[in-house]
């Protein structure tokens, strides 16, 4: 079940909830979610609610529902490269 929380978001009741680390990249700010599965950081726009996963392998759970954003905190430079 999705649940509307702006004019252009949803949380999805089914997904897990991931912690969003806020980073500037080339000038821009993404949210990055560390995935277990692939080992691999996720890039997201910078907002709460739901995303699809990144993962290109379909045995992540992830890859089937996605998850949820929260924000977490700022993520400093070089554990993002």
């Amino acid at each position: 079940m999705k649940v509307p929380i702006s004019d252009y978001a949803v949380l999805d009741l089914e997904a897990p909830v991931r912690p969003a680390y806020e980073c500037s990249i080339s000038g821009s700010v993404y949210w990055l979610v560390w995935c277990r599965y692939c080992g691999k950081w996720h890039r997201h726009g910078p907002a709460e609610g739901h995303r699809e996963a990144h993962c290109n392998d379909s045995e992540s759970p992830y890859w089937r529902v996605g998850y949820n954003l929260a924000y977490a905190g700022k993520l400093e430079a070089s554990t993002s490269s």
